[in-house]
């Protein structure tokens, strides 16, 4: 008897399932009227950020994390790309996923196209280096979580492609 529900859940978390994207994109129209989605990004399999726009024109990010059998929003923010004439532009928060709650994360936009990679230093430590991915809009970004709190008070360098700092 346990096999057999065991094998039905199985069938039914491979079959329902489907494309996590996919899957991704249902919830975020589930809890938005968008009119396009710009880039999803999924995180370790199981966490995801999503980037948006909304019919009124809103720039949206949706954080996402995945329960056995669906992807459940946990936490959604707008942005307002307008008067920001910054290369880079960081946003501090507390991370949104289970279980990182002591977290801090940062989402890095990148708006110079000069830009190939940015570093977070404090003193000769180097936090991190950060992977930029680019949403559909050619906007690229970086989201990084971490328990540092050093973070705040550390310098951000961007390099350019020859490894020059802009």
């Amino acid at each position: 008897m346990w096999v057999i529900i065991a094998i039905v859940l199985v069938l039914i978390w491979l079959f329902a399932g489907g494309d996590d994207k996919k899957q991704i994109a249902s919830e975020i129209k589930n809890h938005w009227n968008v009119t396009n989605i710009h880039h999803i990004e999924v995180i370790n399999d199981n966490k995801s950020v999503a980037f948006f726009k909304t019919v009124d024109g809103t720039e949206m990010e949706m954080y996402l994390e995945k329960s056995l059998f669906s992807w459940n929003k946990k936490r959604d923010y707008f942005f307002i790309p307008e008067g920001i004439n910054e290369p880079i532009h960081l946003s501090f928060f507390d991370s949104p996923y289970s279980n990182e709650e002591e977290y801090n994360a940062i989402l890095l936009r990148v708006f110079d196209k000069e830009i190939d990679s940015v570093q977070i230093v404090k003193g000769e430590d180097i936090i991190h280096n950060f992977k930029l991915l680019t949403k559909g809009s050619g906007e690229r970004f970086g989201l990084f979580r971490t328990e540092n709190d050093g973070i705040y008070d550390a310098e951000y360098i961007a390099y350019n492609s020859e490894g020059e700092i802009i």
